[in-house]
């Protein structure tokens, strides 16, 4: 019941349903209080024009994107490596029903290439709502099609904590202790968090490092796909906050 609380909290202080929000209390107030709703109404139009463009977008996340990528002497210390699924898609008719977002793709597809050159088994831990397929067996078959078996699956994970702990339950008992975690970098600050207060010692391996950007003057025009990673590093710094609160990590 708390995870759900939480995704319907969320939806409603992230874009886009911030926007949705603050225009209805623009609607609300605009009677009463004109003022106040002038500014709400100059608010949410500053933001939506703000986390819409590129240069935005690609500062917050960065601001979050603090490890380097995984280098070979890091990864010989591990004994396993753990791939964090990234959602999957529903009603897919030619995925069989169901099959990993491209956010996963990009996790999978790295995660696949160090499995290949350091011979490392590998656990993908996604988990699903009730009545649908964990995304962890979705994870398996696209893992499967770039030569990859993963060793371990786990599919109850509804969170990021989840994702620590059913994982360290697996893997411990198998006797590891050491992984590489491979996710996003502007996600992994969160995950090493949490992964490291269940018992694991982490070498973050990072699907994703952000090199210089250069912007042209296009890159101010708003656009779909900045507000989309604008949304990420909004949710992201949401996550480290409640992570603080409620687990006294993932910071």
């Amino acid at each position: 019941m708390e995870f759900y609380a939480v995704k319907a909290l969320s939806a409603l202080i992230e874009p886009p349903g911030l926007f949705a929000v603050l225009m209805l209390l623009c609607a609300l107030g605009v009677r009463r209080h004109p003022r106040l709703a002038q500014w709400l109404g100059m608010l949410g139009a500053a933001l939506v024009v703000l986390l819409s463009t590129t240069p935005v977008s690609h500062a917050l996340l960065d601001s979050l994107s603090h490890y380097p990528p995984a280098t070979p002497p890091a990864l010989q210390r591990a004994q396993a490596i753990v791939i964090l699924g990234g959602g999957t898609q529903y009603g897919v008719r030619a995925g069989g029903g169901g099959t990993v977002t491209p956010m996963a793709l990009e996790r999978l597809r790295y995660g696949a290439r160090l499995a290949r050159q350091t011979r490392l088994p590998v656990l993908v831990t996604e988990g699903a709502p009730a009545g649908r397929e964990p995304g962890a067996v979705d994870m398996v078959r696209a893992l499967l099609e770039w030569g990859v078996a993963p060793r371990w699956t786990e599919g109850r994970a509804m969170t990021t904590f989840d994702n620590a702990r059913y994982a360290y339950q697996t893997l411990a008992a198998a006797g590891v202790t050491r992984i590489a975690l491979v996710s996003h970098a502007w996600h992994l600050p969160r995950a090493v968090a949490l992964f490291e207060q269940v018992g694991f010692e982490v070498i973050p391996a990072p699907a994703y490092v952000p090199g210089p950007r250069r912007h042209t003057w296009r890159a101010w025009l708003p656009s779909m796909q900045a507000l989309e990673l604008s949304t990420l590093a909004v949710h992201e710094y949401l996550g480290h906050a409640w992570y603080r609160l409620r687990y006294g990590s993932g910071a």
